[in-house]
């Protein structure tokens, strides 16, 4: 009697098999090691190719009992106890290992154990708080004498007879761990069984969904230099300074791609880019990658994915626009979560051929199959040091990956340590080859070494620079300069007064505080004054939905040409937002943030606006934001001159990172503990049968954006917004079972999370939007019919607080 994987719904809704199990556990074998990279450090490749046949082979292995089988095909009678069967496959693999390598059998029967779910505490998976021995041992015997077809599987592992193997108890199990494991923590450890997870459930979700294994393709190593406007850079003899903004680019380019011509460039793991912003550090870095990219393929046989990691979702939107201009050859795809997968083909076709399409196209779309992929840090950094299921099937592709990481100076200081580790860890055993750039390049690795006492001993990981006369190029640039005003703290009331006196025809502003709060009011402020000089005023900030953001930003880069447009913003203008102004004026905040700003300021290096001003205020709302030791330390750095001109940036910056990051004036103990979580596999889920709840974070608690409990969330649905309506009407009849999941995902899903914010629930407003009709018991909805009740046109949610309530940014 064959036995299936997999099942389906004939045309007569009749469920019939989809795929026999042997040939799904060979696909999946087949696909794994497909994916395998071979320059691995995490083990000897005899120990690490068995473990990976082990679990690729076992991990359905309890689907060939009867019980499963009945389970599928919707037979009556099934027991919801009987039919699971990751235990009998992962009980059956530590069999395989326990007599020459205890430690390979632990993390053979963890994966297994895990390859549905999560990854948890080591500990609490091989010993359940909630275990019953003999249940499972009553449970073991009845699957194991109702087992049938899987002779075939027997000779792959002659060390254990598939008929007659044990059960692995729990107490056996927890023994060998606290032997093998427990005192021998390892963030060696934690790559090798993240890497093998990586690939079995990659492998087991692709071949499920029948979607396939993409085989990468050359992309022409010239493409930069082949794009009309671009060419190989040259640049003219003379001095450095006297450079124009497009010969630096070249120059800056041409320095970079000399480094290709090390003879050591092969070994080098890992580089760093510290350039001024509008440098073109895209195309600069996208030109280095695709060369090195031939020279790995040439060298070592294979042609390594180009991971390119960003902060924020419009810097992703923009950077994808130019790398489809560039690439000659290949296949590059936007990882996040507004990404568009169908564009124009949506709502083509009956569902059920465009579901399968579906299905085919989201696995392929999660688990990267291209040779060039752009995502968000959230998907990056939550992969890397992460334990969920949906993230982690990406982790191998990290393996002999060139990975390119923008804008780091976004990252959170006391998470700067872990991500530190992480990354030379990655470069070490994994064989990623990982360039981080930055125009405020903070010291990652050093506040690594600081914190962690994890020490980067090998030559071939030392960071090297590319560009290494980075000041001598700084200290080329006089767009703009630093002015505080920083002797007293301002008043709304005292900034618009300065403003208004500073402000003169033919120019285009630009003001960035650190509350939206505090913006929401300064453009209300501006907004009468402007509407009587006839000029044009702007709003961005979270306070209004991401689809309002991108066609704010389009309308901004139209009236940045009348040289006549004010500009009120949060911090969400400082990276990547290509827009340029003349003059800025920002609240105090980190030294890298401001040095952000005014990268949005004269960033085309117009003769006409050198030293162009931005103007530093301090409205008491950065200590509360920032906390206490990033105000003082920008208002110290800031206060030892009345103006600071962009050569000077570098230098700022440097020593403003060099004493925020001393030890004691940081707590770095989410670092350490998460650091610490890696190293000892807690993963998640911090009680076991063995022990109470461990102290200290687990790696699931690492996060890059730091989720408050004190915002709700709010569908916007402006009147006209037909878009928004039907996407809204579409959630509602997902939330009553009328259309599935994957319908929605595919043609109404990316409306919908456009119209999506999360505003503070102390707000007036939220608390009276939460009285009425709601679209879930989690989502707030502002309607039509009282759209200009809870929301304006220009700033968004309005946000009158209740007296007494705290103030919050958000």
């Amino acid at each position: 009697m064959p036995v299936f994987s997999h099942s389906r719904s004939d045309a007569h809704e009749q469920v019939i098999g989809s795929k026999l199990l042997i040939d799904h556990l060979y696909d999946v074998r087949k696909k794994a090691f497909g994916n395998l990279h071979n320059n691995l450090k995490i083990s000897d490749n005899h120990t690490l190719e068995r473990i990976l046949e082990a679990v690729c082979l076992l991990h359905d292995f309890g689907k060939f009992t009867v019980y499963f089988q009945n389970y599928l095909f919707k037979r009556p009678g099934v027991d919801p106890l009987l039919k699971r069967h990751s235990a009998l496959g992962a009980s059956l693999a530590y069999r395989v290992f326990e007599e020459h390598n205890p430690e390979a059998g632990l993390i053979s029967f963890f994966l297994i154990r895990m390859h549905h779910g999560n990854l948890i505490n080591f500990d609490a998976a091989i010993w359940p708080p909630d275990v019953n021995e003999y249940l499972e041992q009553e449970i073991f015997h009845k699957q194991l004498a109702a087992l049938e077809g899987f002779q075939q599987l027997q000779v792959a592992f002659p060390e254990v007879n598939f008929s007659t193997f044990k059960l692995a108890s729990h107490t056996e199990l927890f023994k060998a761990y606290k032997k093998f494991l427990k005192k021998k923590p390892s963030v060696k450890r934690y790559f090798l069984v993240n890497y093998l997870f990586s690939l079995l459930i990659e492998a087991d979700k692709l071949d499920a969904s029948g979607a396939a294994l993409y085989s990468k393709k050359k992309i022409n190593a010239s493409s930069v230099s082949k794009r009309k406007g671009f060419g190989y850079p040259s640049v003219p003899t003379g001095i450095l300074h006297e450079y124009s903004q497009n010969e630096l680019r070249n120059y800056v380019r041409l320095q970079v791609l000399k480094k290709l011509e090390l003879p050591e460039i092969l070994n080098i793991r890992m580089f760093t880019l510290t350039a001024p912003t509008g440098i073109g550090k895209t195309m600069t870095s996208l030109d280095f990658v695709l060369r090195l990219r031939e020279k790995i393929q040439s060298a070592e046989g294979y042609l390594p994915q180009i991971i390119y990691g960003l902060p924020f979702i419009n810097i992703i939107e923009q950077a994808l626009d130019e790398y489809r201009k560039t690439l000659i050859g290949g296949k590059v795809i936007a990882h996040y979560q507004y990404a568009d997968l169908f564009g124009e083909e949506k709502n083509s076709g009956n569902w059920d051929d465009q579901n399968q399409r579906y299905q085919k196209t989201i696995m392929e779309w999660d688990t990267w199959q291209s040779d060039v992929v752009i995502t968000t840090f959230v998907q990056f950094f939550e992969t890397l040091i992460g334990n969920r299921n949906k993230l982690l099937k990406k982790f191998h592709h990290y393996a002999g990956s060139i990975i390119l990481l923008d804008e780091v100076q976004t990252l959170a200081l006391e998470k700067l340590p872990v991500v530190g580790a992480a990354l030379y860890n990655l470069a070490k055993y994994l064989d990623a080859r990982i360039l981080i750039m930055t125009a405020t390049q903070p010291k990652i690795f050093e506040v690594m070494e600081q914190v962690l006492e994890e020490r980067i001993s090998e030559k071939d990981l030392l960071p090297i620079q590319l560009l290494e006369n980075s000041r001598e190029v700084f200290e080329c640039f006089n767009r703009t300069c630093l002015f505080p005003h920083l002797g007293e703290k301002i008043d709304n009331e005292g900034f618009v007064e300065f403003f208004k006196e500073q402000w003169s025809a033919g120019k285009n502003y630009l003001v960035v505080l650190n509350k939206v709060g505090r913006s929401v009011e300064i453009f209300e402020l501006l907004s009468e004054w402007a509407a009587e000089k006839n000029i044009r005023m702007f709003y961005l900030s979270t306070n209004i939905t991401p689809w309002q953001r991108h066609h704010t930003v389009q309308q901004i880069k139209e009236a940045l040409y009348d040289k006549n447009c004010i500009l009120v913003s949060t911090q969400v203008v400082e990276a990547g937002v290509d827009l340029d102004f003349d003059i800025g004026y920002r609240d105090i905040g980190p030294i890298d943030s401001i040095v952000q700003v005014a990268g949005r300021i004269n960033r085309e290096n117009s003769a006409e606006r050198l030293n162009a001003p931005l103007f530093i205020f301090d409205f008491d709302d950065c200590m509360r934001i920032y906390g206490p030791v990033t105000y003082f330390q920008a208002k110290k750095s800031l206060s030892d001159s009345s103006e600071i001109p962009e050569k000077n940036y570098k230098e700022l910056v440097e020593k403003y990172f060099d004493e925020i990051s001393r030890e004691g004036k940081n707590d770095f103990s989410y670092s350490r503990e998460i650091f610490s979580a890696m190293k000892s596999l807690k993963y998640g889920e911090r009680e076991s049968k063995q022990g109470m709840r461990s102290a200290g974070r687990t790696v699931s608690d690492f996060q890059i954006i730091e989720k408050k409990d004190f915002g709700v969330a709010v569908f916007v649905e402006a009147p006209g917004d037909e878009a928004a309506t039907l996407a809204r009407e579409k959630y509602q009849a997902l939330l009553r079972g009328e259309i599935p999941r994957d319908e929605f995902d595919a043609n109404y899903k990316l409306d919908f999370h456009q119209r999506i914010i999360t505003v503070p629930k102390y707000l007036a407003k939220t608390r009276e939007l939460s009285l009425g009709e709601k679209i879930s018991d989690n989502l707030l909805w502002i309607q039509p019919s009282e759209f200009d009740l809870y929301y304006n046109d220009e700033t968004g949610f309005l946000r009158q607080e209740i007296a007494g309530d705290p103030v919050v940014m958000f």
